[in-house]
């Protein structure tokens, strides 16, 4: 650029027409350099008018595919990919393997599959698998379109039942997308692309799915129809088992499933999400309180269902409202749980709500006879799950005069007239009903499926205990559940400024004293009793001496001899339950004592 200064210190020596010269050519410079900071502006204004970035097409995927996955095993593994692809014609998820691919953590990749699809674990009908391509192959796909942004692909695994929607898939997709979404603003979006792969038609649940996300759900249906090849740019692949609570006897029979993780902390920020998403006020503790009884309409039947309402309400003063999956939808069923004080139904997937009623709620599950509760537990071990402040308990029918069979039903039904006549007389002889696998066991289907007439008189009684437990259980309000819940166990840090030096006693024993300050942390603790563990160890040797002391200085003398070198490490324990980690070993010595 020009400095007009210099042209003027230079041009004042000069004629009055060579200065008229040199400034006619500043200001066309000036001009033109105008015009071209004009032209500029405009370019750029003309690039905004185009709207945003052009997005990923064909090209993008040319680059190949990637993925990365954590994880030993498809149990307990996930796996994040870029360019992940699916073949409509084949019906096969597609790899291309170009010059940017990687891969990370797949190995074991068929014993038996990568990633299970769902939360239900090791169940081969819900591995995933992907088919490897050159990314050359990619020009016999015509058509190509690319799904930009996050997606989660999974399958769910019965969208027809409300135990497994539940259990299975919306936790599961919950605590999935709070893991992959989180972000240092929001623990939650719902940007992320819904991908369902198990091929079931949507169903009348899948409003409840669409609760996780602003996009449309897209269906495999949906991609094999399009017939173009669909690539993901940014995709997930299987869901979190953390929040599962159940397994349903595929490999021994159904029960507890081992090393239950979840507490009422994940169930409650789970609740509080769907009541949010559904437009559900929060609770009221002031407004007042009513029995919920679900009625089926179809099948197990409570057949003296209104004298079990008129019991209920005579019994405890307050109002029986009935709910049915026939005349409420599942958004209006939790509204009024929400706000319940007792839920009553049949053995049934409807007991899944359970987890939306308020601190302090009654449960009771009604078996018909020859089904043992013990052997049917997902909605008492719902209810027990740590910090749930739940009570629990179940009623049986053990008159066999009470119950009605259906043995000409189908046979998913509970039908046995399919059976030979030696297996349908022992079904029909048996008193209770054998623990067994998944899936159709004839006996449990029959005994499941009948209809039963409900003892009054024991009813209330199993009634009255757990109301009365619950009463009690407000002092300490856990329910029938455990108060030791995982997510209160805020562990106490390492303990600091550990030393030790030689004593010597007059009589001449030696001595360790050994001093430190407590955890920085335990403070926030509130907690009621501390405790440290020290373990001393000779050098050389591998056992150790381990002492519960209640205080942070001490002269240990017993087993400690002169001329020897000793470990110490010294961690904190926190109302005997509660134990922190050890802190950095510290040598001691007593040579030269």
């Amino acid at each position: 650029m020009l400095n007009l200064d210099m042209i003027l210190k230079v041009t004042w020596v000069m004629t009055t027409v060579g200065f008229a010269v040199l400034l006619s050519d500043y200001l066309r410079l000036r001009q033109q350099e105008c015009r071209n900071i004009t032209d500029a502006s405009v370019q750029n204004t003309e690039k905004s008018a185009e709207g945003p970035p052009k997005l990923p097409d064909r090209d993008y995927v040319q680059q190949g595919s990637s993925v990365w996955c954590w994880g030993d095993n498809n149990t307990d593994r996930m796996c994040k990919f870029s360019n992940l692809c699916f073949s409509p014609q084949h019906q096969h998820f597609v790899f291309f393997h170009g010059e940017q691919t990687m891969t990370h953590g797949i190995h074991n990749r068929f014993q038996p599959a990568l990633v299970d699809l769902s939360s239900v674990p090791d169940h081969n009908t819900q591995y995933f698998q992907y088919v490897d391509l050159p990314v050359s192959a990619l020009r016999d796909f015509e058509k190509v379109k690319i799904f930009p942004g996050t997606s989660l692909i999974f399958n769910r695994f019965n969208p027809d039942n409300l135990m497994h929607v539940f259990h299975d898939d919306l936790l599961p997709i919950y605590s999935t997308l709070r893991q992959i979404t989180a972000s240092d603003l929001d623990p939650f979006n719902l940007n992320t692309r819904l991908v369902v792969m198990e091929g079931w038609r949507p169903g009348e649940f899948v409003d409840l799915y669409q609760m996780f996300s602003t996009k449309d759900l897209v269906f495999k249906q949906d991609l094999v129809n399009s017939g173009e090849l669909a690539c993901f740019t940014n995709a997930y692949v299987g869901l979190s088992k953390a929040t599962t609570w159940y397994q349903y006897g595929f490999k021994v029979p159904q029960g507890p499933k081992d090393n239950i993780t979840v507490t009422a902390r994940e169930i409650t920020q789970f609740t509080d999400f769907v009541c949010t998403r559904l437009g559900i006020e929060k609770i009221d503790d002031t407004e007042s309180k009513y029995i919920v009884l679900f009625s089926r309409r179809l099948n197990r039947l409570i057949v003296n269902e209104v004298d079990v309402t008129i019991a209920l309400a005579r019994e405890f003063d307050m109002r029986v409202v009935t709910l049915s999956m026939e005349s409420h939808t599942v958004p209006q069923q939790i509204a009024v749980i929400r706000k319940a004080s007792m839920l009553v139904g049949v053995h049934g997937s409807f007991l899944t709500l359970a987890m939306f009623l308020p601190p302090g709620a009654v449960v009771v599950e009604l078996f018909p006879y020859a089904v043992n509760p013990e052997h049917y537990v997902p909605y008492k071990t719902l209810a027990n799950l740590p910090g749930m402040k739940l009570t629990y308990t179940a009623w049986r029918n053990t008159e066999q005069q009470n119950t009605i069979t259906h043995p000409d039903n189908p046979w998913d039904l509970g039908g046995i007239a399919h059976l030979d006549p030696a297996e349908q007389d022992a079904i029909l002889r048996s008193t209770e009903v054998p623990r067994h696998l998944c899936c159709r066991n004839p006996e449990w289907l029959f005994r499941i499926y009948q209809d039963t007439v409900v003892d009054i008189p024991s009813f209330l009684k199993t009634v009255h205990t757990a109301v009365n437990d619950a009463e009690t259980n407000k002092q300490s309000p856990c329910g029938t559940s455990t108060c030791q819940d995982q997510y209160k166990n805020i562990y106490p840090g390492q303990v600091v400024d550990l030393t030790c030096q030689i004593v010597q006693s007059s009589d001449g024993r030696v001595g360790l004293q050994l001093s430190w300050q407590p955890p920085w942390n335990l403070p926030y603790l509130n907690a009621k009793d501390t405790k440290y563990e020290v373990w001393i160890q000779e050098q050389g040797k591998a056992s150790y001496m381990p002492w519960i002391l209640p205080f942070t200085s001490h002269v240990f003398s017993e087993g400690i001899g002169a001329g020897l070198d000793y470990n110490v490490w010294v961690r904190c324990i926190v109302d005997d339950t509660v134990v922190g980690p050890f802190a950095d070993a510290v040598q001691c010595s007593t040579k030269g004592s």
